[in-house]
């Protein structure tokens, strides 16, 4: 069992994955000390709560609160494109602390699946992306060519 505090509220992660959080009433802890089950739902796929934290609700999502039970310093707060957890799995709902991992917005885009060629007159144009830029691959007679050729830049520009 981790135990953690987020600002004012304390929380445990329960190694079955059910967390909990202290009692409160009017913005603090009651006297007795009552650990509640947090009670997740699942929006779009990704499982989320909502709690008050320092006199306000908002909304946390779970892979993000197990992320930082396990990591302390790590700022969950910052909802900034800089500071994004990743599924490895690319499943939401695994939220085993092996299978997540902090990233950019821009490395959380490079294991969304795509093709990264397309069909160009009668041959096949290969392109990926990389800080906003578009990089041309080549042109190639087969789809399986482009395919292959795209696989090997990808393999070599987004590696995390």
């Amino acid at each position: 069992m981790i135990e953690f505090v987020l600002k004012n509220r304390k929380l445990r992660l329960h190694p079955d994955g059910i967390m909990y959080a202290r009692a409160h009433r009017n913005g603090v802890e009651t006297k007795k000390i009552i650990w509640r089950e947090i009670k997740f739902s699942s929006q779009n796929g990704y499982i989320s709560c909502s709690m008050v934290v320092d006199g306000e609700r908002i909304k946390l999502y779970k892979h993000r609160l197990v992320y930082h039970a396990h990591n302390q310093d790590w700022d969950i707060f910052d909802g900034s494109m800089l500071n994004m957890i990743d599924h490895i799995n690319h499943d939401p709902t695994d939220n085993r602390i092996e299978n997540l991992r902090p990233v950019t917005h821009q490395q959380n885009n490079f294991n969304r699946i795509c093709k990264g060629y397309h069909r160009s007159g009668n041959k096949w144009r290969a392109v990926i992306y990389l800080d906003g830029k578009r990089t041309h691959i080549g042109m190639f007679e087969t789809e399986e060519d482009a395919r292959n050729a795209y696989i090997k830049k990808k393999l070599e520009l987004h590696l995390i």
